[in-house]
C-alpha cells in the first residue's frame, strides 16, 4: 500500500475455516481464554454487542469495553427502574470500599497464595511428602488431583553443531561426571572412614566400660553373694545382688535386693538400697540403774575390697540388725507379765543380778547406727555378758531361719481358711529362761554352800553335786547320737535351748553316801510352766521319817528358791535326828514329829527321858537337849544349846550331842 493512498478502516477477520477445519475443545477453551485477557469479563458480552462491533469496525478492547459498558449501563438503569439495587451493585460498593481501605493487598495475597498453590502441587508429585496443610482453601475446594504437575529438568539436548562437536561435548560431559563421581566417592569414602574409627572409638570405650563393669561383678559373686536377674527373661535388665536372708519376713525379705547398674566409667552404681546408714544392734548392761556393760562391733572388713562388696556386706549385717531388733520388740509385747517393757524404743529386759538381794539387773536392748558412738561409760565390767547376749540373739535368730526352711520343705498341713501364721521366734523367752535357769541355780548353790560349811564345822560329812543343764552335760554324745542328719551340728545345738531347761541339784546326806536329797529345776517360759518349777525328791529314809504313805509321790513342787531353801534345810535336820542321832542311840531313841527324837537314860533307878532337837538354816546349826516333861515338852529349867555357825571350826556334833546327854 502506497503512503499516498487514502486512510480507511479496515476491519481484520480470521479467515473463514471449513467445516473440517473447525476448532477443537482445547482450542475453543484457548480461544475463550484469549477473549477474556483481551475483553475482561464475559458475562456482558453479547451477540448485539459483537455485531455492531463489527458493522462499525471496531476492533480494540477500549472500544468494546465503551460498548459494553454502554449496553450494561442502559440495561442497568432499565433494571434499577424495576426492582432497585441489586446484589451485584451491592458487592461493587463492598469492593469499592474495601479497595479504598486495603488497597492492593488482597491481589497480593491472592498471588502469593497461587504461587504456593503451584509449588505445593509440583512437590506432590513425590510421595513421601505430605503437603496438605500447604494449599489453600480456595486451591482445596477445586479438587485437584495431587501429582498433576512435576518438574523434570531432562537431558541437554544439543540441536546444532556438527557431529565432532557434539562428541567434543559428550567427552567433556562424561569427564566432568567422572570427576563428580569420583570427588562423591571420596567424600563418602572420607565419612565412612570417620564413622569407623568414631565406632572404633566408642566401641573400645564401651569395651573398658564393660570390662571393668563385669569384673567388679565378678568379684561381688566370688565373694559368695547371690546374684540374678532384675527381670528374669528380659534381655538388658540388670544385674541384681542378693544380701538379704530369704527366710526373713516379707518387709526385710523384700528390702534384701540391689541392682547392680553401670556407670559411665563401667564401675557399678551404688543402689539407694546399700547407700542408707548401716545399723547395728546394741546390748547393755544395767545394774541399778547404771551401766556397766555395752556389746561392741564386728570387726570391718579388709581394705583391700572393693567399695561396692564392703557396701553389700554393710548393707546385709544392717538388714540383719534391724530384723533381729523388730523381731525382739514384737515378741516384747508377748513378754508384759515378765516385766518386760519397751520405752524410747528400747527394750528393758529384767534379769536376775549376780546378788539377786541387792543387784537390780536390766538388759537394754536398741538399734542404733554403727557410727554412734557405744561405749560412752565408764564401767565396763560387764562387757563380755553384753557382748555374749548379742552374739546370742544374732545365732538364734539364724536358726530361726533355718528352721523356718526346714518347715517349708515338709509336707504341708491339711488346707483350711484359716491363714497360717509364723510363728515368732523365741529369742527374749530364751533369754529370759536361761537366766532365770542360772540365777535358780545360783541361788541354791549359794544357800547349799552356806549349808556345806556349817556342815562341815560340825564334822559331818556332806556333799553336792550340781548339774546347772543336763543336755549340757551330754551334748557332745546328744550330737553325735542325734538320727536327725538334717540339723547341722550348730543347729541341733542351739534347738536345746529352744527345750526346757532342767538342772539337778544332789546332796548327799551326812547319814550316808547312798541318801540322796534331788532337787530338780526346770525352766520354760511357755505353756505349761511360764518360769521356773522347783521339784524335791526325797530318799526312802527321809519318806520314812516323814511318815509319808508308800503310794503317794515322794517329789514335791515348789515355784520359788526361798521354799526349795528352807525345805532342804529341814529335810537335812530330819535326816541328822531320824538317822544320824537315831542310829547312834537305837536301843534308847524314839522318834517323834519333825526334827526331834526322844532318848531315855537310866540315871540310879529312874528312867530319864531327853527330847534333841535339831534347827538348820543359812545361819547356824542349833540343837537343843532338854528334859521331857509329863506333858511331853522340855523343861526350860534344863535345857542346853550349841550352836555352830561355819566361821570356825567347833566341837563334832555326836560329840556335843553325847556331852549334853551326859
Amino acid at each position: 500500500m502506497s503512503e499516498d493512498a487514502p486512510t480507511t478502516d479496515i476491519a481484520l477477520r480470521p479467515w473463514p475455516s471449513a467445516s473440517k477445519e473447525a476448532l477443537s475443545a482445547a482450542d475453543l477453551t484457548f480461544r475463550v481464554s484469549q477473549l477474556a485477557v483481551e475483553r475482561g469479563h464475559l458475562r456482558f458480552v453479547t451477540e448485539e454487542i459483537l455485531q455492531e462491533e463489527i458493522a462499525s469496525g471496531k476492533h480494540s478492547t477500549d472500544d468494546v469495553m465503551e460498548g459494553v459498558e454502554e449496553a450494561e449501563g442502559v440495561r442497568e438503569t432499565k433494571d434499577a427502574q424495576k426492582r432497585g439495587p441489586s446484589k451485584q451493585e451491592r458487592l461493587e460498593e463492598l469492593s469499592a470500599a474495601r479497595l479504598s481501605v486495603f488497597g492492593h493487598a488482597d491481589w497480593a495475597a491472592h498471588y502469593a497464595h497461587t504461587t504456593l498453590d503451584l509449588v505445593a502441587l509440583l512437590l506432590s508429585k513425590d510421595p513421601k511428602k505430605n503437603l496438605d496443610n500447604s494449599f489453600s482453601h480456595m486451591f482445596k475446594g477445586q479438587k485437584i488431583k495431587r501429582g498433576t504437575f512435576s518438574l523434570d529438568t531432562g537431558k541437554t539436548v544439543i540441536r546444532r553443531g556438527d557431529r565432532r562437536d557434539m562428541e567434543e561435548i559428550e567427552a567433556k560431559h562424561q569427564k566432568q561426571q567422572r570427576l563428580v563421581a569420583r570427588g562423591s566417592r571420596m567424600n563418602a569414602l572420607e565419612r565412612l572412614a570417620d564413622n569407623v574409627l568414631e565406632a572404633a572409638k566408642q566401641m573400645e570405650t564401651d569395651v573398658r566400660r564393660e570390662t571393668k563393669y563385669w569384673d567388679e561383678v565378678l568379684s561381688v559373686s566370688q565373694k559368695g553373694w547371690a546374684l540374678q536377674r532384675l527381670r528374669k527373661g528380659v534381655r538388658g535388665a540388670p544385674v541384681t545382688v542378693r544380701f538379704g536372708y530369704p527366710e526373713a519376713r516379707d518387709q526385710f525379705r523384700a528390702r534384701g535386693y540391689a541392682p547392680l547398674r553401670m556407670d559411665k566409667d563401667g564401675s557399678i552404681i551404688m543402689d539407694p538400697a546399700l547407700k542408707l546408714k548401716p545399723k547395728t544392734l546394741r546390748v547393755r548392761i544395767s545394774d541399778n540403774g547404771k551401766t556397766t556393760g555395752t556389746s561392741t562391733l564386728a570387726a570391718a572388713a579388709a581394705s583391700s575390697s572393693l567399695a561396692i562388696e564392703r557396701s553389700v556386706q554393710l548393707a546385709k549385717d544392717s538388714i540383719f540388725e534391724e530384723e533381729l531388733y523388730h523381731e525382739i520388740t514384737q515378741e516384747s509385747r508377748q513378754l508384759l507379765s515378765f516385766g518386760v517393757e519397751v520405752r524410747n524404743r528400747v527394750v528393758n529386759v529384767p534379769v536376775p543380778g549376780p546378788d539377786s538381794l541387792s543387784t537390780s539387773r536390766k538388759i537394754l536392748i536398741d538399734c542404733v547406727p554403727r557410727e554412734e558412738n557405744v561405749l560412752g561409760h565408764e564401767d565396763h565390767s560387764q562387757d563380755w555378758l553384753a557382748q555374749n547376749v548379742a552374739e546370742a540373739l544374732r545365732l538364734l535368730l539364724g536358726h530361726e531361719h533355718r528352721m523356718r526352711l526346714f518347715r517349708r520343705s515338709q509336707d504341708p498341713p491339711p488346707l483350711t481358711q484359716q491363714k497360717r501364721q509364723i510363728p515368732q521366734a523365741p529369742l527374749l523367752r530364751i533369754l529370759l529362761g536361761v537366766f532365770a535357769h542360772i540365777g535358780a541355780i545360783n541361788s541354791l548353790q549359794v544357800h547349799l554352800g552356806a549349808l556345806v560349811t556349817i556342815l562341815r564345822a560340825a564334822s559331818l560329812p556332806i556333799h553336792t553335786k550340781i548339774v546347772c543343764e543336763s543336755s549340757w552335760v551330754q551334748l557332745m554324745g546328744l550330737v553325735q547320737d542325734s538320727k536327725r542328719k538334717e540339723f547341722s551340728a550348730v543347729d541341733q545345738v542351739l534347738e536345746v535351748f529352744t527345750k526346757p531347761l532342767e538342772g539337778r541339784v544332789t546332796v548327799i546326806l551326812p547319814s550316808s553316801n547312798e541318801e540322796k536329797l534331788t532337787t530338780t529345776i526346770r525352766t520354760y517360759f511357755g505353756p505349761p510352766t511360764f518360769g521356773t518349777e522347783y521339784r524335791v525328791a526325797l530318799p526312802p529314809s527321809l519318806v520314812q521319817a516323814y511318815g509319808i504313805p508308800p503310794e503317794q509321790k515322794h517329789d514335791f513342787q515348789f515355784w520359788s528358791a526361798e521354799e526349795v531353801q528352807s525345805y532342804v534345810a529341814d529335810a537335812i535336820a530330819m535326816d541328822l535326828t531320824h538317822n544320824v542321832l537315831f542310829e547312834e542311840y537305837r536301843d534308847k531313841a524314839g522318834t517323834g514329829p519333825g526334827p526331834r527324837i526322844t532318848i531315855a537314860s537310866m540315871e540310879g533307878k529312874s528312867l530319864i527321858q531327853r527330847s534333841v532337837s535339831v534347827h538348820l538354816d543359812e545361819d547356824q546349826l542349833r540343837v537343843n537337849v532338854g528334859l521331857k516333861t509329863a506333858l511331853g515338852e522340855n523343861s526350860s529349867a534344863k535345857e542346853q544349846e550349841y550352836t555352830w555357825d561355819g566361821r570356825a571350826p567347833g566341837s563334832q556334833f555326836k560329840a556335843e550331842v553325847k556331852q549334853m546327854l551326859g
